[in-house]
């Protein structure tokens, strides 16, 4: 197909010569065609060209179809509707051939065609209860009401907020809670945990503070409380800027003792609790979600907020320790394997004592993640239990100036070189359409993977791209940056169905794509799980892996997501599931000794998986 689509720029020589060769292609490929296509009135005729690029696409299909299953291809005769059809039986068994070869290039076909009799046992349960969860959860559900007072009836893959009641119901994903992941490999490290974690850590530090962009005062109807922008930090006494939040002279970012503030909120505003209050300003709503009048720049205004918000509450010693202890603990919780997480280093990083002195830099960030996770693993192994480990993707911003990326990029090499079995790759990150595209920064990456040559050091780019809905942008060019500096996976991607021809250089680069569908959908890219591009991807056969992306924010974990990549789907099952856990390991940073360690961990636990499920689901006889 390349050679048809060709053409010699250099001379009108060459071009004749590739004009010729490429009619004789043309030739050949038309004479296969039904004469009735050729007869048609010019005005009706496909191009040529186009008729020419799709039997190569065809003939790579079939090619593939043959290798995958050879059986399906002596029988196989192709499709003429002009020539007629003998009987509807003809017709119909064509109909079915033709589905069923379709379905050997499905991005789960090895593992159907490879599963087990165990596999294809528990396969029929999760189609039932799917079933049964439609019955008993969403058709029991209470319908809801829409424009002009319109009923809607509940549904599995509707809008995620709205169904985090329901869906937590579901014996489906009670089965997802308790499948083995494999590698989560897209986590921003400030947002894994649900927001009462950091929380109540924070109520018992003296030295934290809370400020405001704008007064809380009643007089306003309480607007304020919903529209205020809040803040944390753990300052040391002469940072402090004393004011009052609930009085209509602060001024903002002045600072109240957190511990004041718990004190004083219930005298001002006695809807709910002061915690409950700030844990619904650090996740998101339903209604602002999916209003009618939201955007995804409107969604990344109020996520970017709560980042802000957020940062305040990590960014001590005290929480960064518990933080990451409870992160492992909970990874083990939801049955992940590996992770490899997005902490945001800065040169100017503020972590601090909890005294508010220091900042601690990102050496001393990095030596808190590692000691933790060696701890952890230490403990695990006296419990008899194993995690397969953590590793960490160096991640700057990208709004950041040239020489600050440039700083970053030299640091990540000298952590590398410190800590070689640590560092999984780079990322830039931050909201992508805001901050600078790639292309701004590729002197500097240019030179990072040029040393890092030098030094025999393997740092991969992990670049988020293709998370917009824009085409024809910088923003959206991205994914061609992304490509040409050889990226190992790329962040969401969800640009990338509109880009068939990156797309195929992507396969045959074996770039995978992180995938987030929880966040894709309430930043605005997608309605619901179903329109989601990665069933465009899987269909084309495109490397993907399911991650959660900034589960604090959305009300979500892994599990969740997994639970929406299966409903969106009608006819995903088991074996989707397993192709994308398989991928997770296959493109993490593993070297060859933890990849062999951790997938026969996976195995094994995969195989009590499906033993469990069988044991709890199955209504036919019972596993010995």
């Amino acid at each position: 197909m390349g050679a048809l689509c060709s053409r010699a720029d250099s001379n009108e020589e060459g071009q004749s010569d590739d004009n010729t060769k490429e009619a004789s292609a043309l030739t050949t490929t038309m004479a296969r065609f039904p004469r009735t296509l050729k007869k048609l009135p010019v005005s009706a005729r496909v191009p040529q060209r186009e008729v020419a690029a799709a039997r190569g696409l065809i003939d790579a299909h079939d090619a593939d179809i043959a290798t995958l299953d050879p059986a399906k291809q002596p029988a196989w005769r192709g499709i003429n509707p002009d020539a007629g059809y003998a009987s509807v039986d003809d017709y119909l068994a064509l109909r079915t051939q033709m589905l069923d070869r379709e379905k050997t290039l499905d991005f789960d076909f090895r593992c159907r065609s490879e599963s087990s009799s165990d596999e294809r046992r528990a396969e029929a349960i999760i189609q039932r209860l799917k079933r049964e969860d439609k019955a008993g959860v969403y058709d029991a559900a209470p319908p809801r009401a829409g424009f002009g007072g319109q009923k809607h009836p509940r549904f599995a893959g509707d809008h995620f907020l709205s169904n985090l009641p329901l869906i937590n119901q579901t014996a489906l994903f009670d089965v997802a809670r308790h499948m083995p992941k494999g590698a989560h490999l897209h986590i921003h490290f400030n947002a894994c945990l649900a927001p009462s974690v950091l929380l109540n850590i924070a109520k018992d530090m003296d030295r934290m503070f809370i400020t405001s962009n704008i007064p809380l005062v009643s007089d306003d109807g309480c607007a304020s409380y919903d529209q205020c922008e809040i803040q944390f930090s753990i300052m040391s006494p002469e940072k402090e800027c004393p004011g009052d939040l609930f009085s209509a002279a602060y001024e903002p970012r002045q600072t109240m003792q957190f511990k004041e503030f718990l004190n004083r909120f219930p005298q001002y505003y006695n809807k709910t609790s002061a915690e409950e209050w700030l844990l619904n300003k650090l996740v998101f709503d339903e209604q602002e979600t999916h209003n009618h009048l939201q955007t995804s720049s409107g969604a990344w205004e109020r996520f970017n907020g709560r980042t802000r918000m957020m940062k305040g509450l990590f960014n001590y010693k005290t929480a960064y320790h518990r933080y990451t202890r409870k992160c492992l603990e909970d990874f083990m919780k939801d049955n992940i394997q590996y992770a490899e997480i997005r902490p945001n280093f800065m040169t100017n990083n503020q972590l601090y004592h909890d005294d508010g002195t220091g900042p601690i830099d990102n050496r001393g960030i990095m030596k808190i993640i590692i000691d933790e996770v060696e701890a952890f693993q230490d403990d695990m192994a006296k419990e008899n239990k194993s995690f397969g480990g953590l590793k960490v993707i160096y991640c700057t911003p990208r709004s950041f100036r040239q020489q600050d990326v440039k700083a970053a990029l030299d640091e990540c090499r000298q952590f590398k070189k410190d800590w070689p079995q640590w560092i999984a790759g780079f990322d830039l990150v931050g909201e992508e359409a805001k901050g600078r595209p790639l292309k701004d920064f590729i002197p500097e990456l240019l030179e990072f993977q040029q040393l890092c040559r030098q030094d025999n050091l393997d740092i991969p780019f992990l670049f988020h791209c293709g998370e917009t809905l824009d085409m024809g942008t910088d923003t959206d060019a991205n994914l061609v940056d992304a490509l040409l500096l050889n990226s190992k996976r790329i962040g969401h991607g969800f640009a990338l169905a509109k880009h068939p021809y990156i797309m195929q250089h992507m396969k045959e680069r074996n770039i995978c794509l992180e995938v987030c569908p929880i966040s894709n959908e309430i930043l605005g890219l997608t309605p619901r799980a179903s329109g989601h591009t990665m069933y465009q991807l899987l269909a084309n056969n495109v490397h993907c892996t399911v991650s959660s992306d900034n589960g604090t924010l959305f009300r979500s974990s892994l599990s969740h997501d997994f639970y929406q990549v299966m409903v969106g789907k009608d006819n995903m099952g088991l074996y989707g599931w397993k192709q994308l856990v398989l991928w997770s390991l296959q493109h993490s940073c593993l070297n060859a000794e933890e990849f062999e360690r951790i997938s026969a961990q996976w195995e094994k636990e995969w195989k009590e998986f499906i033993r469990w499920l069988i044991a709890t689901h199955d209504n036919g006889p019972k596993l010995a």
